[in-house]
């Protein structure tokens, strides 16, 4: 007499539908465990034995900046990531007065820094205080076999849009002073991370 294991394939059932990425479930699933896994190891270990992280802060003279050189695992491979001055935001935009949103910082192509998002734009004026927008507001997804460095939590002022520079040559013709050292316009917070957060 022959037994059948409860998960056993049905033989009579096509399985090679499993070989290739589902847009759907599988590869969403995928793309979080790449999120936690492909991790940043850090410097020299710090006080306590903490590893030092990238360090995200402001750019020198526009938009952000990844502070230290640090080690990262994608794909159970190690590679460093070089500290990066002056990431300019992925897209040109705005964001308008009174809002608040969470750009992804991470790595790319092995070697650099850079900035993703914005993910979801939050109105503040849709919420208690600017506490719970920030909270509302989400990481955007991290790009596909990169590592996650740290988020900017980015607040607009309330009567003022903030102009997202795409490059030196916009920065250059006074629309990348927002968050340089010439410019008030908005407010930045840093969070370093050792992976993708699953609730940010």
């Amino acid at each position: 007499m022959s037994y059948k294991k409860f998960d056993d394939a049905d033989a009579k059932v096509n399985q090679s539908q499993m070989k290739v990425y589902d847009a759907v479930v599988n590869e969403a699933l995928r793309r979080a465990f790449q999120g936690i896994s492909n991790r940043q190891l850090g410097t020299t270990a710090g006080t306590g034995y903490v590893p030092t992280l990238s360090a995200c802060a402001l750019g020198t003279t526009s938009g952000f900046k990844t502070t230290n050189e640090s080690g990262v695992s994608r794909n159970g491979v190690v590679t460093n990531v070089l500290s990066t001055d002056n990431m300019y935001f992925s897209t040109q935009g705005t964001m308008g007065s009174n809002t608040v949103a969470k750009f992804l910082i991470c790595s790319t192509a092995g070697t650099g820094a850079q900035i993703v998002g914005p993910g979801n734009i939050i109105d503040k004026g849709d919420y208690a205080s600017a506490t719970l927008g920030a909270a509302a507001a989400k990481v955007p997804d991290l790009i596909d076999g990169e590592c996650a460095l740290g988020y900017v939590t980015l607040q607009a002022p309330a009567t003022t849009v903030l102009v997202l520079t795409a490059s030196a040559t916009t920065a250059a013709a006074g629309l990348g002073y927002i968050l340089g050292t010439a410019g008030t316009a908005g407010t930045a917070t840093y969070v370093d991370v050792v992976c993708m957060p699953y609730n940010a």
